[in-house]
């Protein structure tokens, strides 16, 4: 009789059950993408980064009122993040992802919710957290249809040891969170995350869709309306509900 070994047993997440599809929509997306395939860009690349910049203390404030520990793990509410969120001191508070509202965290942020309400593209918003000694291993997302955006609202006073890594083609490129300031990349470069100091660190975490052209443009809709009925985000969305019931 065979047996099978559950500790070598790895559940398929939305990353591995996709990546043909998503191979393709990447060549795709890049042969109209109005920006290029770089792993770091501009915060003049995108209109609306200018308009959350300078209202980052409003969104801080915000933030900051909600406690760490009253925020989820990310691990707990969506078990397609695997093994990059398994350390459980990354901590996610959620606003919006794929079409849907968190109404009830939105109410507790008004201001926040209004200033993302009017960026174009918007797929996911939520605060993101890292607790003192955090750290997200080497990872890459799921398409190059979307770009990435932090906004650093709390920073560790000891800010060098907090930090974002970037593989990029030119070579490993370290990024210190620093209050007020905004990076933006394609997180289909691998990258890592740190919190090796004593304190929070907070962020305003956004994805949105790349600038492309037709029909490029049309076709990441589609692939998008297919993830918001996927299991990666209805297991996201049922885990809330149930926190909320």
């Amino acid at each position: 009789m065979r047996r099978k070994d559950a500790g070598l047993t790895k559940k398929k997440t939305i990353y591995h059950l996709t990546k043909g599809l998503r191979d393709n929509l990447d060549r795709f997306v890049m042969h109209y993408a109005l920006l290029p395939d770089r792993a770091i860009f501009s915060e003049r690349d995108l209109p609306w980064i200018e308009m959350i910049r300078a209202n980052w203390q409003s969104i801080r404030a915000e933030a900051i009122a909600i406690r760490a520990a009253d925020i989820p793990s990310l691990g707990d509410i969506s078990p397609d993040h695997g093994r990059i969120a398994a350390d459980r001191r990354w901590r996610s508070y959620f606003l919006e992802g794929y079409g849907y509202r968190r109404r009830e965290n939105r109410a507790r942020v008004p201001t926040t919710a209004s200033l993302i309400d009017s960026i174009p593209d918007l797929v996911t918003a939520s605060f993101s957290v890292l607790e003192p000694g955090c750290h997200i291993p080497r990872h890459r997302g799921m398409t190059k249809g979307l770009l990435t955006f932090h906004l650093a609202l709390k920073v560790p006073q000891d800010r060098e040891h907090c930090w974002i890594q970037f593989e990029t083609p030119e070579g490993l490129r370290v990024i210190p969170w620093e209050d007020g300031r905004t990076i933006l990349f394609d997180d289909t470069y691998n990258h890592a995350v740190w919190n090796n100091t004593s304190a929070p660190r907070y962020i305003l975490l956004l994805q949105v869709r790349r600038p492309c052209r037709w029909p490029a443009r049309a076709v990441l809709r589609v692939f998008m309306w297919g993830v918001r009925y996927s299991r990666f985000v209805q297991d996201i969305r049922k885990r809330l509900d149930a926190r909320q019931a």
